[in-house]
């Protein structure tokens, strides 16, 4: 596309191809979708779009916005970035540039996060006066579209945008208000505002590389040690969570879905404190770093982590320790050699002692169990077969036949493929699943399923037909709308079928 526009500061990029369909009067999405990416299936995504390599060629002349640039200035990938390990975060990017398929909202963690993503368009009537006033025109800025949080950090309340319900996922809205269409949002919650802020910030910062889960870890553990929230080795979860609840209302922490709970084991304010073996949302660093932290910047936080140095202290057992692991080792042995011998691998596994050592095992000594198991697995003999597959065979196939001529009577029939013919059948499914044993069935779907050029050709022949017999003249543009064809989908050899027909 020539004379793609350039983004606004903080702009997101669903805001920009949504720009360039109103500067070309590009109406069709399908249209725009093949001007700017060349790609027809891609979807409008607002936090994390991808294809961005194709934007990142058609923005080459102005001497910036390279892949990087976008990733970071034009969507919402900083919020995420951070708080995933550096494969993750560099594997995302390469996603991103392609096609993903949705493969990054699952790499970063957005589909499983307690913290619920909001697709609705939203706007800032107050930050609208302001993009007016210094480019002249609108669009949909990053910091609107926090997840979680449904307010601008700079003016609080945000307007609801309503798009016509017959819009589909390829759809690029730009913002145009009107005031008919807007609903007026919430007021502000303080507490939510002030996590807007420090979300805003954090969206801001400059590209660079992952802190490790073990850092993270030992960021939280010296910052409990700091704050006194430690005895010894262990946290003082429930001064924790006075703490957060000191700063954050319980009505916060609820819009949030962020609800805490001493009683509870599994409260994401007692795992984050524990050792990291996931990532964290944005709002779950944000309002531990508001309670503990409220002077420093995201970056001036994430900085630290950066630098802390993980425990990696290993442990070396002294002569008489080790001769008590071996010990210790041996009559485990002992133990599980005994009980597979008594009742079997499967039987030890099931019982209280059994299932405990097999655990143990597995975690310390899982080459010496997987091989004692493996000589000592239980024998079974092969069953017998219980259908008769030759017959079974026969019978399926004299079906088909009877559904093929059936159905090559009609030149109007839904297009032959195998899929259709064994849809025909009471029990497709175990069809499906066993063409192996099925040989007559499988060389009879080679044969006789009809390909997309035989179907488009059939489809081409009846319109051919019936507009000759209606108005006795034949038009290409007329005979691939009856047929309920165009020339993106046709075949090679439907092309040539086509153009080799005298039309007059």
């Amino acid at each position: 596309m020539h004379n793609f526009p350039v983004p606004y500061p903080n702009e997101l990029i669903y805001s920009t191809v949504a720009r360039a369909s109103i500067y070309h009067g590009i109406t069709s999405p399908k249209q725009l979708l093949d001007e700017v990416f060349n790609n027809r299936k891609v979807i409008a995504t607002l936090d994390l779009p991808c294809h961005l390599q194709s934007l990142s060629e058609q923005l080459q002349s102005t001497g910036r916005f390279s892949l990087e640039e976008l990733i970071y200035r034009h969507t919402m990938f900083p919020l995420y970035a951070p708080f995933v390990t550096e494969p993750h975060r560099t594997r995302a990017i390469q996603l991103m540039a392609r096609r993903s398929q949705g493969a990054v909202h699952l790499l970063l963690g957005v589909a499983a996060s307690r913290v619920k993503t909001d697709d609705r368009l939203r706007y800032c009537s107050a930050c609208l006066k302001d993009q007016t006033q210094k480019y002249g025109e609108t669009f949909w800025q990053r910091n609107w579209f926090f997840p979680g949080l449904d307010l601008c950090p700079e003016h609080g309340a945000l307007h609801l945008f309503r798009v016509g319900t017959a819009d589909h996922r390829h759809q690029f809205h730009a913002l145009n208000v009107k005031p008919e269409t807007s609903l007026n949002a919430g007021i502000s919650n303080p507490d939510l505002l002030r996590l807007a802020q420090y979300a805003s910030k954090l969206i801001d910062m400059e590209p660079d590389g992952s802190p490790s889960f073990s850092q993270w870890t030992a960021f939280y553990r010296d910052l409990a040690v700091d704050f006194g929230l430690c005895r010894g080795r262990h946290i003082k979860h429930d001064e924790v969570y006075a703490l957060v609840s000191n700063t954050f209302q319980r009505k916060s922490l609820n819009q949030l879905h962020l609800q805490i709970n001493s009683a509870t084991d599994t409260c994401w304010l007692k795992s984050i404190f524990r050792k990291h073996r996931k990532a964290f949302s944005y709002l779950e660093h944000g309002v531990v770093w508001q309670t503990l932290l409220p002077n420093l910047s995201p970056e001036e936080i994430i900085k630290r982590v950066r630098q802390m140095k993980p425990n990696t202290k290993i442990f070396v057992p002294t002569t008489s320790q080790q001769t008590a692991i071996n010990q210790d080792l041996q009559s485990k042995r002992q133990l599980w050699e005994q009980a597979v011998l008594e009742v079997g691998v499967t039987a030890a596994r099931k019982n209280g002692t059994g299932k405990a050592l097999y655990a143990w095992f597995y975690r310390n000594d899982r080459a010496w169990l997987l091989h004692f198991n493996a000589r000592h697995q239980q024998v079974r003999s092969i069953p017998q077969q219980k259908a008769d597959w030759r017959q079974r065979d026969l019978m399926i196939v004299r079906r088909l036949f009877s559904v093929l001529q059936a159905n090559e009577i009609d030149s109007f029939a839904p297009r032959l493929s195998a899929n259709y013919l064994l849809s025909q059948l009471n029990n497709k499914s175990t069809v499906e699943k066993n063409l192996d044993k099925l040989p007559l069935v499988k060389s009879f779907l080679q044969r006789y399923s009809e390909t997309i050029t035989e179907y488009q050709l059939r489809r081409l022949s009846n319109a051919c037909i019936q507009i000759y017999r209606d108005t006795g003249q034949l038009k290409n543009w007329v005979i691939l709308r009856q047929a309920g064809l165009s020339k993106e989908r046709l075949t090679a050899d439907s092309q040539r079928v086509l153009a080799e027909l005298r039309f007059f």
